[in-house]
């Protein structure tokens, strides 16, 4: 088992990063000495793009309905 899956099956947390973030964010690590960071870049390289047909928009709603009931 990876470090990735293990993290996965402990709750990690889903975020929405669009392209100028990520970058923004690529263009930072470049900066970087290459041990430090390659792994990272491979990381982000290969984040799954989000389906068209669904949008950010669901995940905000789904924000605002939870912490009204906290």
């Amino acid at each position: 088992m990876t470090k990735e899956k293990g993290q996965e099956q402990i709750g990690s947390r889903t975020y929405l990063v669009d392209s100028m973030q990520l970058q923004d964010i690529m263009k930072y690590l470049m900066t970087r000495p290459y041990g430090e960071v390659a792994n990272l870049m491979a990381m982000l390289a290969r984040l799954n793009q989000l389906d068209p047909k669904i949008g950010a928009d669901f995940v905000k709603k789904e924000t605002e309905s939870t912490n009204g009931k906290k």
